[in-house]
């Protein structure tokens, strides 16, 4: 379990250029204060990691 975890967030990463940490940490603070079905944990997950890449686009045009 904990594998697949591990490979999702290094998978997921690599696809939105994050770092695998910043994955695990979004990760373990959704399961600990959403306490929702794994399934609307990656949902939101998949928002915050969206959020993150907007703030990254914008301030990227800032420059």
């Amino acid at each position: 379990m904990v594998t697949g975890q591990l490979e999702q967030a290094f998978k997921l990463a690599e696809k939105h250029m994050l770092e695998v940490q910043t994955v695990l940490d979004l990760k373990r603070i959704i399961a600990k204060e959403v306490k929702a079905s794994p399934r609307m944990e990656e949902k939101i997950l998949q928002s915050m990691i969206q959020l993150l890449e907007n703030n990254k686009t914008i301030l990227q045009e800032a420059k």
